[in-house]
């Protein structure tokens, strides 16, 4: 954390920061949120930070407003400060509090959503690498110290075993405390899921291995399944843009070819088919293939 950023939460906190600690149980969710968005600090601190930027917020709409009326009142002969102008100011104040506050603590949830997003594409993977370690017989937790280790092909994923291993081997705790903990504060259902059974399994008796090698082949049927119906999409998608944006303006084009020759058409309609229909419909498709493969 920068020393800018020290300075900002110092004065923060010492103006909002008794306010909102009596307070913290209400909160309860956005402490949750912290944890799942990795961002290591308490709920009173953040929340200080949000009602100061909100304040930073207010002063910036309000400081702009006057300097907006002291430039343009000369040139415009706007008129003198009256009662539309406070309503203006009390109501854009209000707005810009409750928005900048409402952003900054609503910025965990999204970056915790964000992570269970990257988390979830990476999983499945991850599972049948988990599965191959434990087919051969390595215990449990030397598989996820190796996940961890590999950031550069599991990405998140192997960010959260890392909280795993730390937990085990620099705060000592016990796996399976340490396996639970993480099921706990992961912001990815799948793999709380995936965790819980694996701890069910273990506290009942069962093998750890067996059942990562039947999850690997659970979640590989869904991304398999997933794929399927992503290629029938894009096979439909395909089958629309050939009818619509390349046989459809064909036929036009042909068409106004014709009556323009005969003198019953213009050139413009022919342009606006070839220089505007056809380019912004298929960015419209190239935009939509990519939300849905991105999905």
């Amino acid at each position: 954390m920068s020393p800018g950023n020290m300075n900002i939460e110092g004065i923060a906190v010492r103006i909002f920061g008794n306010y909102f600690l009596q307070r913290k149980a209400k909160f309860s969710s956005l402490s949750e949120d912290l944890l799942k968005a990795r961002l290591y600090t308490t709920t009173d601190k953040w929340l200080s930070k949000a009602a100061f930027y909100a304040i930073i917020a207010v002063s910036c709409v309000v400081g702009m407003y006057i300097l907006f009326r002291l430039i343009l009142s000369p040139v415009l002969d706007i008129g003198p400060f009256g009662l539309m102008d406070v309503v203006f100011i009390v109501s854009s104040s209000l707005v810009s509090f409750v928005v900048t506050f409402v952003a900054y603590f609503s910025y965990p949830k999204i970056l915790a959503w964000e992570r269970g997003s990257k988390i979830d594409k990476t999983l499945p993977y991850a599972i049948g690498y988990i599965s191959a370690m434990a087919s051969v017989g390595v215990i449990p937790y030397k598989i996820f110290k190796k996940l961890s280790e590999a950031e550069e092909t599991y990405g998140e994923v192997s960010n959260e075993m890392k909280l795993l291993v730390r937990d085990v081997e620099l705060l000592g705790w016990d796996f399976m405390a340490a396996l639970k903990k993480l099921a706990a504060v992961t912001p990815s259902t799948n793999m709380r899921t995936m965790l819980q059974g694996a701890i069910t399994t273990a506290l009942s008796g069962g093998e750890m291995g067996d059942y990562f090698i039947s999850a690997a082949r659970d979640y590989m049927g869904e991304r398999r399944a997933i794929y399927e119906s992503l290629i029938e999409t894009l096979g439909l998608f395909a089958e629309v843009y050939v009818i619509e944006i390349v046989v459809a303006p064909l036929l036009l084009v042909v068409v106004i070819s014709i009556m323009c020759y005969l003198g019953s058409a213009t050139l413009e309609v022919l342009a606006v088919i070839t220089y505007l229909v056809i380019p912004l419909g298929t960015v419209t498709f190239i935009i939509l293939i990519g939300m849905v493969s991105e999905d």
